[in-house]
């Protein structure tokens, strides 16, 4: 199995993240906001969104390095374009279709 189907089952297959990118889609949401909404602990949040970030399936409205701070609120969104490319790839590989053109644009 390709490592980029791996990391897409990875960041999808799990519950959790899944409801998280379902949230994010309709409105940008603080981390706080986001643990109350799915019922999942602030700490794990922030290890869910990691896993998200890293491909690229949500997006902050700050970078990385400029996040922490007294009264810094982060707001999230779901890349909705990159969900919707891996979702592509991952029905590819399951389907045994060769990916379509518009996944590899």
């Amino acid at each position: 199995m390709p490592e980029e189907v791996l990391a897409i089952i990875n960041a999808i297959g799990n519950s959790a993240r899944t409801e998280m990118l379902r949230h994010l889609s309709s409105r940008a949401m603080s981390t706080r906001e986001l643990a109350d909404a799915v019922g999942v602990e602030h700490s794990r949040i922030l290890r869910h969104l990691a896993v998200l970030e890293d491909l690229d399936l949500v997006v902050a409205d700050h970078p990385r390095g400029q996040r922490r701070g007294v009264g810094r609120v982060v707001l999230w969104t779901t890349n909705r374009k990159r969900v919707e490319e891996l979702g592509r790839r991952w029905t590819d590989y399951a389907t045994s279709r060769r990916p379509s053109s518009a996944a590899q644009d």
